[in-house]
């Protein structure tokens, strides 16, 4: 199971590294371009949440990967459909996700810090930067929309690249809690 949101986290994280590295190098793209390419990435989201839910072996109740999948592919579709309304909100739905993907990052550093690990405050730091980022980006204190797509690529970029480090910590992490508290369950057993 830890296996399986390890590669959906990854995959993520990869497609905000692109659509980041896409904003930052090339805001002159057309906004509704853009939205179509956001859509795109969107639609691939969810099919790593319907692949996930389809691979999976176990029965994992409370599990709601083939909901979330289905919602973020039918969002996908919905921006490439309709781009031009997109368009309109596209900035502020943006560093919308910006903030989400920082306040997932403070549930990781908040986990991290129940099963008792020090580092738990450098995730937290990250979270709060891409919060601020977020709020920038929302904010719009900036009149011309290649720096604001500018600013979202770096924020998709920060984001994406530490969704990557903290989805390689927390597993490895969760790994070694998972075995260690096994261990010594075994341990009691045996005595």
């Amino acid at each position: 199971m830890l296996k399986n949101w390890k590669v959906q986290e990854i995959g993520g994280a990869v497609a905000l590294l692109i659509c980041g590295l896409v904003l930052l190098l090339m805001p002159e793209l057309t906004l509704v371009t853009i939205a179509n390419v956001i859509g795109i990435l969107v639609i691939i989201i969810g099919a790593f949440f319907l692949i996930g839910y389809f691979l999976r072996k176990e029965l994992a109740t409370g599990n709601n990967d083939l909901i979330k999948g289905m919602v973020i592919v039918c969002i996908g579709i919905f921006i490439c459909v309709k781009s031009e309304l997109v368009v309109s909100v596209l900035p502020v739905v943006l560093g919308i996700g910006v903030v989400l993907s920082g306040i997932l990052k403070l549930q990781h550093a908040f986990d991290l810090k129940r099963m008792g690990f020090d580092t738990w405050v450098r995730i937290g730091l990250t979270a709060a930067v891409n919060i601020f980022i977020g709020l920038i980006v929302i904010l719009n204190p900036f009149s011309t929309v290649a720096w604001l797509m500018r600013l979202v690529g770096i924020g998709f970029l920060f984001s994406g690249v530490t969704d990557l480090i903290t989805t390689v910590y927390v597993s490895k992490k969760a790994s070694e809690y998972y075995v260690d508290g096994k261990a010594e369950e075994m341990d009691e057993k045996i005595k």
